[in-house]
């Protein structure tokens, strides 16, 4: 599914803008493709560029920075020595560019569209620049300062136990991975989670039988089960339901219905997401 990131721009020469503006059709045969704001739609940018070379940028940033507190910043200049946060470093080359967004969407946005809970590994013919991102997302996500959250993901792709490494370490979680759901339920006997990602086609028994064996255990009843699966009947649901799953998510599932899910089952790292 392909993701469209609004950029906003503040204090860049015309042709700079007009760069990034090539840039940005250049890629758009990508899934995580970006489009530059004109005017007063700079209001609905998720990210902004910020001309640190030129003190009217800056102060054009602060002020709508005041009711735009959220939105990351990234400082464009032609300083070769380190500067506070990131930054693309003059001129706006196409490489240069597109690793910095791709950084910003996946590490501060929390956003990893490449690889989406359920896609087949290697499915997607990634750029340099998003390979180098998502490079980068994994070594960030195995240094992310740990929230004490545990998290259990139970299938036997590697494509999607890798999407969730990224996108839950990214939020501090510990994880463990099972393939099978017998491993599923040697792991929920010997540890507590907050949280359990379980995936219906096993090798083995199935999901279903796993999740109900995780709600016949007294120190698993309450966890939240996501039950993760490529079915989406009314039948499959509803029996998943019955199982005790908490909630039935069709895959692949996009990101955002992961934040989601995380949001509402663990509140407590909704505001790092």
């Amino acid at each position: 599914m392909d993701k469209v990131f609004q950029i906003a721009v503040f204090g860049l020469a015309p042709n700079e803008q007009n760069s990034l503006g090539s840039i940005f059709k250049l890629a758009t045969s990508r899934n995580r493709q970006y489009n530059l704001l004109r005017g007063e739609d700079k209001a609905l940018a998720d990210i902004a560029l910020v001309d640190i070379d030129n003190p009217q940028a800056i102060e054009a940033w602060r002020g709508f920075s005041v009711h735009n507190k959220k939105i990351p910043v990234i400082r464009v200049t032609k300083m070769t020595t380190p500067t506070k946060g990131i930054t693309i470093r003059r001129p706006l080359t196409l490489k240069r560019v597109l690793e910095t967004l791709d950084r910003v969407t996946i590490e501060v946005l929390k956003y990893v569209p490449e690889l989406v809970v359920g896609a087949e590994e290697n499915s997607e013919q990634h750029d340099e620049a998003t390979t180098l991102a998502l490079r980068n997302a994994a070594n960030t996500a195995s240094r992310s300062t740990q929230s004490g959250v545990k998290a259990l993901v139970v299938d036997d792709s590697g494509a999607v136990r890798k999407s969730m490494e990224i996108q839950l370490g990214l939020f501090g979680m510990q994880i463990d991975f099972a393939e099978t759901g017998e491993a599923a339920l040697d792991f929920t006997a010997e540890n507590t989670y907050d949280i359990i990602f379980l995936d219906i086609m096993l090798p083995g028994i199935d999901g279903y039988k796993v999740c109900k064996g995780i709600r016949a255990d007294k120190k698993s009843k309450q966890t939240p089960v996501i039950m993760l699966t490529g079915k989406g009947s009314r039948f499959d649901k509803l029996k998943g339901a019955m199982a005790g799953a908490s909630i039935y998510l069709t895959k692949p599932v996009v990101q955002e219905q992961l934040h989601e899910v995380i949001g509402k089952y663990l509140p407590q790292l909704a505001k790092t997401a």
